[in-house]
């Protein structure tokens, strides 16, 4: 008997001090993030815009979404992004020597977390292919900033980036994406959230 109460004790003391490092961890005001994750994503879901009067404007959008799981530094995750594409237009320019097809516009991100806290995000990026690998599928480079969320979240601040690891298509000509990624960056609140 002595055995199973000081089994429960120590898991006491456990969650106990979870909750409170849980609580305290932006005690020093900045955490950096780091998450992988995997999941699906739709592409190219095509919105024509209309004006206030519903009348089309004649500009055609490229609408993106993904599901993903993750797990990070804050835990495990689910991650919703939803984001729209459109001409090559921004000053943005990619990186190693690949060339810029689209730019993404916005990128907007809900990160739920199992404690039920959520942290929002946005952002821009570009898409861009390699002339070298016409087969290659494109390549999003997409970064952002943290705005705000609940729970453990609320007023949060910050950066981030979005690597993309594997982007394969599911089935043949389809435009949905089986997609593995790291988001990487840096979480703020102000101190006296704490």
């Amino acid at each position: 008997m002595n055995t199973r109460a000081t089994k429960l004790l120590a898991l006491s003391a456990v969650l106990v001090m979870a909750s409170y490092f849980m609580s305290s961890a932006f005690a020093d005001g900045k955490r950096p993030i780091e998450m992988r994750f995997a999941g699906g994503f739709i592409q190219n879901i095509q919105q024509a815009q209309v004006d206030m009067m519903g009348i089309p404007t004649g500009v055609v959008e490229s609408r993106n979404i993904v599901l993903a799981k993750g797990q990070g530094t804050f835990g495990r995750v689910d991650l919703m992004g939803v984001s729209y594409s459109g001409p090559p237009i921004s000053n943005r320019s990619c990186s190693n020597g690949l060339v810029k097809v689209a730019d993404i516009v916005e990128n907007n991100l809900v990160l739920t977390f199992n404690d039920l806290s959520l942290l929002y995000g946005n952002g821009a990026g570009v898409v861009c292919i390699n002339p070298g690998d016409p087969t290659a599928l494109p390549i999003a480079e997409i970064d952002g900033t943290w705005d705000g969320g609940t729970g453990r979240f609320e007023n949060a601040g910050g950066n981030w980036t979005i690597e993309i690891g594997v982007a394969e298509p599911v089935g043949m000509a389809t435009q949905f994406i089986a997609e593995t990624g790291v988001l990487k960056g840096y979480v703020t609140r102000p101190r006296h959230d704490d």
